[in-house]
């Protein structure tokens, strides 16, 4: 394991900024007398972030999320006296209920209903012996957190605030550093290499949506939140997008041998325009999409496979100047903060829409193990008659909560276990060791400075957050600080075996219920995704481009990481079918229109996409496009010809068709179509009709 490297200046302010709010917290519940001042001081490292609005948005929820919490504990513990197994079900049920809620929530208020859910039994359980202290106990929790949540909110936006600014300005430079790369390697002809690397944008989508879940809560980017969903929905386009263009690059170059002159310039010079900036950049966007409607006109014949491939080529490549010029726009909106304008100027107005995808038989097993989990723990705690039973199951409910949404949480549990350990043996140190000494809140201070200093630093990296927050949350509460110092070995060291046991329970529990790992999540994404693409195919599901592209781009996020190492193999093949499904949804409206052979024609190609997909759904993994539909797709084709070209729909419909065979049927010869020339101009396409073809 390599050292970890030594803390920065913005790490050491944000240490001393977490240090002071804890001990400004302790100070005030102490002087107020509150009967656990150490939560505190606690609250205080829970709800800490280096980012101002982070901060704020993970107080606010926290503060919701007690409130609701302790409000159901002093409901439903006196209903429940004299009855500990029928109220040890009610919590679980309320503690499960509340994660599955949370499952479908993916902006920062997700964390106000988990917290809700594990609170009432951190209120509720510990107040079973003596139910009529459970308001008094509620009304005492969530004043000790509200006054660390309140005390970390306001050091974090008086000393030394961090804005999102600096954060977001890296991340949207990152994004369209990349874009910018793959764009450039596609039409240099790169595009099989690179492709697969885009797929690391689906999972990144997630941390996209999570920072600008907290925009909001920043007063120097909060005007920027409608440009970030913009850029975050094209940027879920892009991926399609390219796959499609180097698909037809790939399949002139086959065909002929090299790209026709015309378009091997426009790609050099498009190459060029994407590298620039400035006003050589607006200058170009404007020059590029003129010079491409040039060269599509006049429209391809239809009897002309070649010519139909060069005419969506400069589509795709028409697309690519809209969306990228749109992206650069948007990142100087993003840049500008506060001074950013209401409603930039873009070009497209169709992109992804923000969509999950819910597999909710995963999610309800997930919560309904917890459920079951946490009445087991309760069970254990009653029928033994142990103690400190209640601290047992407090953290079982907690470990339990914060890692259901886990395919396998056995790494991170077992990290918690040797993490509570270690918060153990630190408390302990300072319980008997060092507070003795202690005679003052400055001398107070000074002892905990060495510890509750440098775990903050840990708290502000990514890669050990987990380590410092919770060796700083157990050992803060385990110390069970008082005004008066009181400690009693016996029971602190029940105490600590109560929270290791917890964990204990959890993994163990785990290790039970849920054996399969993310190979069962992978094979039912897939399935769900194949099984969305023949309801749509087949008419079942009315969802529009932009609602498709939105969850498919979701479902691919949580799919790829459950990939491991066949994530890059399988990326072509997952962008190829996105492209099936804008296709089909394409020809479907394109097809509304339609009549006579040319509807038939369509229908028949939707009726074998519905098929194949629905046999891959069924389980049939290897099932694969066979000749019968891509005869269908030939002869659907060959319907369309010059009478047809001044109608949008019967120009559209050819499109759809030939990006359904280039999808399903790339090796494939080129067809043999009727020689027919089309004399009107091709209709203006929109952006999901050029990203699917």
């Amino acid at each position: 394991m390599s050292a970890l490297p030594l803390p920065n200046g913005r790490e050491w302010i944000f240490a001393a900024k977490t240090f002071a709010a804890s001990m400004l917290a302790l100070y005030i519940a102490l002087a107020a007398g509150l009967p656990r001042p150490y939560w505190a001081m606690a609250t205080a490292f829970i709800v800490a972030n280096p980012l101002a609005g982070a901060t704020r948005s993970k107080a606010l929820y926290r503060a919701l999320g007690t409130v609701i919490g302790a409000a159901a504990a002093v409901f439903f513990t006196p209903l429940f006296v004299g009855e500990p197994i029928v109220l040890s079900a009610v919590v679980a049920i309320w503690t499960g209920g509340m994660l599955f809620v949370s499952f479908l929530d993916r902006s920062p208020r997700s964390y106000m209903l988990m917290l809700a859910g594990y609170t009432l039994p951190l209120i509720a359980l510990p107040t079973v012996g003596d139910p009529s202290t459970v308001f008094d106990v509620a009304l005492a929790r969530s004043e000790e957190i509200i006054l660390g949540i309140t005390c970390t909110s306001l050091v974090s936006a008086l000393v030394l605030p961090q804005s999102l600014g600096a954060v977001v300005a890296g991340r949207v430079d990152g994004w369209l550093g990349d874009a910018g790369s793959w764009i450039r390697d596609v039409l240099g002809g790169n595009g099989d290499a690179r492709l697969g690397e885009t797929m690391k944008l689906a999972p990144d989508l997630r941390a996209v949506d999570q920072l600008i879940g907290q925009l909001r809560y920043d007063p120097e980017m909060a005007a920027v939140v409608r440009s970030a969903r913009e850029l975050r929905g094209r940027l879920v386009m892009l991926p399609a997008l390219l796959s499609s263009l180097a698909d037809r690059l790939t399949a002139i170059r086959n065909q002929s041998g090299r790209l026709p002159a015309d378009v091997e310039v426009l790609c050099w010079e498009l190459d060029a325009w994407v590298a620039s900036s400035g006003e050589a950049h607006r200058n170009g966007s404007r020059r590029l999409t003129s010079r491409i409607a040039d060269l599509r006109n006049p429209p391809a014949p239809a009897g002309d496979w070649s010519a139909l491939l060069r005419d969506s080529t400069l589509a795709r490549l028409s697309e690519i100047v809209d969306l990228w010029s749109d992206c650069v726009t948007l990142r100087t909106e993003i840049l500008a903060g506060r001074n950013a304008r209401r409603r930039p100027s873009l070009r497209l107005s169709d992109v992804a829409a923000e969509v999950p995808h819910y597999d909710y038989g995963m999610m309800a097993f997930a919560a309904g193990s917890a459920i079951l989990g946490l009445f087991c723990a309760s069970l254990i705690w009653i029928f033994s008659g142990w103690d400190q039973g209640a601290s047992f199951v407090l953290i079982a409910a907690v470990a339990g909560a914060f890692f259901a949404s886990l395919d396998n949480p056995l790494p991170q549990l077992k990290q918690m276990a040797i993490l509570t350990t270690l918060g153990c043996i630190v408390a302990g140190i300072y319980v008997f060791g060092v507070l003795p000494q202690v005679s003052t809140f400055a001398g107070l201070v000074v002892v905990f400075a060495p510890v509750y200093l440098a775990l903050p630093i840990l708290i502000a990296r990514p890669k050990t957050m987990f380590i410092g927050l919770l060796l700083a949350v157990n050992s803060a509460t385990l110390m069970t600080l008082q005004e008066v110092y009181a400690a009693d070995f016996t029971v602190f060291v029940n105490g600590a075996i109560a929270a290791v046991l917890g964990v204990v329970f959890v993994v163990v529990w785990t290790i039970l219920t849920r054996p399969f790992g993310a190979a069962l999540a992978a094979r039912r994404l897939e399935s769900q995704g194949w099984g969305e693409i023949a309801s749509l195919a087949d008419g079942r599901s009315p969802a529009a481009a932009p609602v498709f592209a939105g969850r498919f781009f979701d479902r691919l996020g949580q799919l790829v990481p459950r990939l491991g190492p066949d994530a890059a193999e399988k990326s072509a093949e997952a962008f190829a079918e996105m492209r099936v499904g804008l296709n089909v949804l394409d020809l479907r409206e394109a097809g509304i229109r339609l009549q006579g052979p040319q509807k038939a024609g369509a229908a028949a190609v939707l009726s074998g996409v519905a098929r194949l997909f629905r046999q891959k759904a069924a389980g049939a993994s290897t099932a694969s496009a066979g000749p019968d539909l891509l005869t269908h797709i030939d002869a659907a084709l060959g319907q369309f010809g010059e009478a047809d070209a001044g109608r949008a729909d019967a120009r559209r419909a050819p499109q759809a068709l030939i990006g359904l065979r280039r999808a399903l049927f790339a090796d494939a010869p080129p067809p043999s179509l009727p020689d027919r020339t089309a004399s009107a101009p091709p209709p203006a396409e929109t952006a999901f009709a050029m990203a699917a073809e």
